[in-house]
């Protein structure tokens, strides 16, 4: 009969009087291993216990199995033979033919041994020690991230292998000797020798994966990173990368980051000689730095800072896409019925044309108080500010500004009437104008005042698989201010476009630069819809009438009373179908002067999207139309990720292709296993007018090791034909 849940303890009670008292008795271990197995045999005399048949031996560090296990006490010596399983803490399971443990099952020894780890990766060794201390010595070692069997001696994808592996906890790392990598059995490099941190390791100096690649513009580069974390300061760290590009030049990328009790700071720092549309061989240099902090009486602030001397080198080299640097200090407190801010920022355009626009806020402190008292329905905003900035294209401003507004809300079932009154006083000090600005008044006052009524009925028809809520909404605005319009400039509401957000607000320039007298007829209907069979709908139509008043300084003048029709439209049918529609309609000939269509979904696993986008030359400042049109389609299959996008700009009734991406990635399945990626990539971008993005027509080829890393190959003939058969 098979023997359950024998402790060591009942060995030794079973043979004390024989095996007398050694230093290695096995008492000592009685509170720490468990020990089962179908037979045992205890030979008194010459104190050796023989366990056979589904052995299992459990201690705090490992979990054996095997067919056999001969312990003899007098040295401490455990022999497990036959099929021998060693499950590790950490989830690693090992098989050998032959284990040897001793220091009471601490030290082990086995030849050979095939591990699988717990992320399904594999190691082998022709033998193995495990020591009292710890340390594990792989001999003749190989590992593979590939998911196979080694012991049938499946061959991976790829592997490493070295004379030794040894594993020390104590310094936490992995040292292997003569390493070799082989991919499809084939020798691709060696080193004399190689460390890296154990898996135990949150961080580590020393150089991470390298990453290759090859392009028409650059040939062959390289780019490898060195990460330093000093040992006695967890605070901080730094990664040095150089990116070294055959053709076109180098830089060196320096980034750091520090924790303090309440700051975090981190900046990167870029400097090299490079290809740039200023000159072949320029010195560049480039920093960036970003620190967050809490301060005392629940202030934050934060510090953003970019600079760059020859701007098109970051953009161009993939360091930063920004057009623009906007380095800031703001302070930011928010209480539970206050916002309070101050900001200082400064703005480099990267556009040579774009000098004369290159704001300075020096500086914005704003103070907003705000109370909703839900017993009586009042609710009401304080709203203080004054800033100066300078080179707003041109224009030197500092203003000065309050505004104060109440509101009281009334219900009649389902009738909601809202008011609102507001007061606002403005000061201007205009230091500077551009020539084309032949006002020469500097020091402008202004008041303002305001009311609107608005009332709102809601009719809800609910059934067991439908509801739907039809909300029309009526709004009487009016707004007083002295006449200031061609006196101040419009700086924060020049790009006006009237749509759902603002049409109901009392100002509906929302900016404090843009404020006249008129009086306004708001309204509109809201209609949801939720249903079993169409999904969910959201619809709005909406209008404003002018009664009276003007309507200047805005570059979007509607020289008529009724503004455009305001209609958007959110149609989530299901998985397969989901629609979104914004336009603005000319209320004359109801021609849609903007809009804004996307369509997506998913069908039998197929991804698809589609998003058109239209903007007549009166809604932009550079008089231009503009008409895109983007699409998108992917899909996933077994072993197969694909992917296809193309974008046209279709101004000017013409059909140009601005950009197209093809990607197909392999991973697994036949050949590759889990452990090999690989990626096909098309790419053309040569509709793309840009002098620091160049015009790309390029394949990429890109495989991914699991646990390495990546390689990326670009062939020059391939890029070409492939391109031309594309495009033709």
């Amino acid at each position: 009969m098979k023997i359950l849940s024998i402790i060591f303890t009942l060995i030794i009670i079973l043979s004390s009087k024989s095996f007398g008292e050694t230093k290695n008795n096995l008492s000592s271990n009685t509170k720490e291993v468990e020990f089962t197995s179908d037979t045992i045999k205890v030979d008194e005399k010459n104190k050796i216990v023989t366990a056979s048949g589904n052995v299992i031996i459990i201690n705090e560090n490992r979990k054996i199995i095997a067919d056999k296990v001969v312990y003899d006490q007098n040295i401490d010596k455990a022999i497990a033979t036959g099929k021998v399983m060693l499950t590790e803490k950490d989830g690693s399971i090992y098989e050998s033919n032959e284990v040897v443990l001793t220091n009471e099952f601490k030290s082990v020894v086995a030849i050979p041994l095939f591990g699988k780890l717990e992320d399904k990766s594999s190691i082998s060794a022709e033998n193995f020690k495990k020591n009292d201390f710890g340390e594990s010595f792989f001999n003749e070692g190989v590992y593979t991230a590939c998911d196979c069997d080694l012991k049938k001696q499946e061959t991976p994808i790829w592997r490493l292998e070295s004379k030794q592996i040894h594993h020390d906890p104590k310094t936490q790392t992995i040292y292997l000797k003569h390493p070799v990598m082989k991919i499809f059995s084939l020798p691709v490099y060696y080193l004399p020798y190689l460390s890296f941190p154990d898996w135990t390791v949150k961080r580590r100096s020393g150089f991470l994966t390298p990453t290759y690649g090859y392009s028409n513009r650059n040939r062959f580069h390289i780019k490898v990173p060195y990460y330093y974390a000093p040992e006695n300061d967890p605070t901080w760290d730094m990664t040095f990368t150089t990116h070294q590009n055959g053709k076109t030049g180098h830089a060196d990328q320096l980034n750091i980051r520090k924790e303090y009790e309440n700051t975090s700071l981190e900046t990167n720092i870029y400097n090299g000689n490079l290809d740039t549309n200023k000159s072949n061989g320029d010195n560049v240099f480039a920093a960036n730095l970003k620190a967050l902090t809490s301060l005392k009486n629940n202030w934050d602030m934060t510090i953003e800072g970019k600079y760059a001397d020859q701007e098109t080198f970051m953009r161009r080299y993939g360091f930063d896409g920004d057009t623009s640097y906007k380095s800031y200090i703001e302070l930011k407190k928010i209480n539970n019925n206050s916002i309070s801010n101050i900001e200082i920022y400064n703005i480099q355009n990267l556009d040579e044309t774009s000098s004369n626009n290159e704001p300075v806020l020096a500086p914005s402190v704003s103070h907003h108080i705000f109370n909703t008292n839900k017993k009586h329905v009042y609710n009401y905003d304080i709203k203080l500010n004054a800033h100066s900035i300078y080179n707003d294209e041109s224009y030197d401003i500092k203003r000065w500004s309050g505004f104060g507004n109440i509101n009281k809300k009334l219900y009649f079932e389902n009738l909601l009437l809202n008011a609102n009154a507001n007061i606002g006083l403005d000061l201007y000090s205009i230091q500077g104008r551009p020539s084309n600005d032949s006002n020469d008044n500097r020091y402008i006052d202004r008041i303002s005042s305001g009311f609107s009524v608005a009332a709102t009925n809601q009719f809800d028809f609910i059934s067991e698989t439908s509801s739907f809520i039809i909300e029309p909404k009526i709004q009487l605005s009016s707004l007083f201010a002295t006449d200031r319009t061609d006196e101040v400039p419009n700086r924060d509401s020049s790009e006006f476009i009237l749509d759902q957000a603002n049409l109901f607000l009392n100002n509906q320039y929302q900016g404090r630069d843009n404020i006249q007298s008129n009086d306004r007829l708001n309204f509109g209907i809201t209609i949801l819809g939720m249903n079993e069979t169409f999904g969910d709908f959201n619809f709005f139509v909406g209008q404003s009438q002018k009664l009276s008043g003007t309507q200047k300084n805005i570059s979007i003048a509607n020289k008529n009373r009724q503004s455009h029709l305001i209609n958007s439209i959110s149609w989530n049918i299901n998985e397969m179908y989901n629609f979104s529609w914004f336009s603005l309609y000319n209320h004359h000939d109801l021609k849609s002067d903007t809009s804004d269509f996307q369509f997506n979904g998913s069908i039998d696993g197929w991804s698809y999207s589609a998003n058109h986008r239209s903007v007549n030359k009166e809604f932009v400042s550079d008089n231009n139309d503009r008409e895109e049109l983007s699409l998108g389609l992917s899909k996933n299959f077994s072993n197969f990720k694909t992917s296809y996008s193309r974008t046209y700009d279709l101004k000017n009734n013409d059909e140009e292709l601005i950009s197209e991406t093809l990607g197909l990635e392999y991973t697994g399945g036949y050949m590759f296993d889990n452990c090999l990626t690989v990626l096909f990539e098309y790419k053309s971008t040569g509709g793309i007018a840009d002098r620091d993005i160049l015009p790309e027509d390029s394949v990429y080829l890109t495989f991914s090791f699991r646990n390495l890393g990546d390689f990326k190959y670009q062939p020059k003939a391939i890029t070409r034909v492939i391109g031309e058969n594309i495009k033709n």
